[in-house]
Parts: structure tokens; C-alpha cells; sequence
């Protein structure tokens, strides 16, 4: 892999084996911001081939300098380079230290259409998520339920299940108005999950949404719980997105779907990217899901 590498951007500055860490000057430093014919000596462009990402701590932020190791290759590389990195390339990420309690839903825990109409808890819950325009239908197919117990009582439960199936997270959403707390989440890893991942079809459009209740009302979505991506997300949409991928944060987040936009766009996913500008004020779950096609903004590399 460092040979590789040497023989895409010349002689490494430091290199610490044991962590998988290298650095090297940055050609969009050295070319395209400061015009050099040869390259600046700094050694700014940071790569780690055993997390299979990069970045510039000079212009990564600036000019997107920074992701997913297979976009460098692809941008500076010759094919028979992406090739034999293809061959060679290490696993992409390491699990986290710390250890996590098995995962489990609240012990209570119920469809949200099973339970008692004459019962106050399960009516006021059923009309919270009729007023956010979600059926039963949409219940059915993301197993959303509730519980009336414990530390999650009085939540409505939206959870996630990765690729085989199994439990991976989940995200408990107050009914009460006069909640202090409208979130609850358990203690978990997000950052090395893809939300509802069981329900992701690649071969289709991909829309990049906030919440879990945005994702309910646009079709193959995945919800980033936040503003930003996460580098498994970021490595998982690189590798096996075949269509087109439409980010769609909250109105209030417009600066940070562009951000989404421009790491996005590059490599193999290079004009495959779109991104939606709400009106403001408004979030896809108000919309139910209505995107019209002046929402759509181009963006300019």
C-alpha cells in the first residue's frame, strides 16, 4: 500500500506503520492554490490506509481535500493504480474501544398499532402520528412502535436494522408537547451504523435526509441523525450507490447539504449528486415527502 502510494504522490514526510498513518504534500496546495509546477514540501495531505481516508489540514475544509481514499486514487491516479489498490486495499474501518451494551428495544415495547383505542396513552399516540401525516402502512414497514414504560415511556420508537436484520439502533421521539426532552436515543455507536440499512436498495435513488421521521416519507432513504455524514456512510454510498444519490436536510441546514454536496461529488459518484433547497422554515416530514422540482438546485464544482 505505501509503495503505492509513494508512486502516486512522490516521497512520504512521516509514516507511522503501527497506526496506518502517512503524510504527503498536497497537490491541491501545491498546483491549484498556489499555482507551483512542483509540489510545496509541506506535507499537509494526511492519509490513513488503515481507515481508508485522507485529508488536507490546510484546504480540506476549503476545497474539500478530504474523504474517501478511493476518490484520491481515482483523481491523481493511473487505472492500473485503482486496480491494484482494489486488490490490495486494507479493511476500511476500525471498531471503536469502547464496549456498548447489547442493544434491545424497551422491554414494553409494541407496534404502533397494537394496543387499546379506548386507552388514552395509545390514542394520544396514534393522533401525534396522524397530525405527522404517518400511517399504518408506513408503521408496518419501518416497525415503528411505543412504549408506555421506563425510561422510554411515552416515546414513539423508530428503529434501525442493518443489512442482516438485526436491531442496530433506534431513536424514541416524545408525544407529550410538554416534553424537556423531545429525543431520546440509546448509548450506542452511530457512527458506524447506516439507519434502516435492511431497507436500502442500491440499485435505486438514494435521498440523504436528517431524521429518522424525515426518512418515513421519502422512498430509500437514509437517515444521518444530524447534518452531517459518517465515514462508513460516506464509504458504503462510495462503493455501492448505482444511481443517483438527492440530499435533503432541513431548510435551516442549507450550508451543510452544500458541504454533503461537494464531498459527494468526485470519483465514480461524480455527476450523480443532487441537492434540495426547502422553503424555509420547513423540513421533508412537513412537506410529507413533496419535493417540487424548483427545490432542486444546481450546485458548481
Amino acid at each position: 500500500m505505501v509503495e503505492l502510494l509513494d508512486g502516486i504522490f512522490g516521497k512520504s514526510k512521516l509514516h507511522y506503520p503501527s497506526k496506518g498513518q502517512i503524510s504527503y504534500d498536497c497537490p491541491v496546495c501545491s498546483y491549484d492554490l498556489k499555482g507551483m509546477d512542483k509540489l510545496d514540501g509541506k506535507g499537509n495531505l494526511e492519509i490513513n490506509y488503515a481507515q481508508h481516508v485522507f485529508k488536507c489540514w490546510v484546504c480540506g475544509e476549503t476545497h474539500n481535500t478530504k474523504g474517501h481514499l478511493g476518490y484520491l486514487i481515482d483523481r491523481y491516479g493511473k487505472r492500473k493504480d485503482k486496480e491494484l489498490y482494489e486488490l490490495i486495499r486494507p479493511d476500511e474501518f476500525k471498531r471503536v474501544d469502547k464496549e456498548y451494551d447489547e442493544l434491545k428495544l424497551p422491554k414494553d415495547f409494541k407496534l404502533a398499532t397494537d394496543g387499546n383505542q379506548y386507552h388514552i396513552p395509545f390514542r394520544e399516540m396514534r393522533n401525534y402520528l396522524k397530525r405527522r401525516g404517518v400511517t399504518d402502512e408506513m408503521i408496518e414497514k419501518h416497525q415503528i412502535g411505543y412504549s408506555l414504560e421506563g425510561d422510554y415511556a411515552y416515546r414513539i420508537i423508530i428503529p434501525s436494522f442493518d443489512e442482516e436484520g438485526e436491531l442496530n439502533y433506534y431513536t424514541g421521539r416524545s408525544w407529550n408537547p410538554n416534553s424537556k426532552s423531545k429525543y431520546k436515543n440509546p448509548e450506542a455507536e452511530k457512527q458506524i451504523i447506516i439507519f434502516n440499512e435492511s431497507l436500502i436498495d442500491w440499485e435505486q435513488d438514494i435521498y440523504l435526509c436528517e431524521g429518522p421521521f424525515d426518512s418515513l416519507f421519502l422512498p430509500n432513504s437514509i437517515a444521518l441523525l444530524g447534518k452531517k455524514m459518517s465515514d462508513i456512510l460516506f464509504e458504503t454510498l462510495y462503493d455501492k450507490a448505482k444511481k443517483d444519490i438527492i440530499i435533503v436536510l432541513d431548510s435551516d441546514a442549507w450550508e451543510d447539504s452544500k458541504r454533503l454536496y461537494f464531498k459527494l461529488s468526485g470519483g465514480r459518484l461524480y455527476g450523480r449528486i443532487k441537492v434540495v433547497k426547502l422553503p424555509d422554515g420547513k423540513d421533508i416530514a412537513d412537506l410529507r415527502g413533496e419535493l417540487l422540482p424548483e427545490y432542486f438546485i444546481q450546485l458548481e464544482r
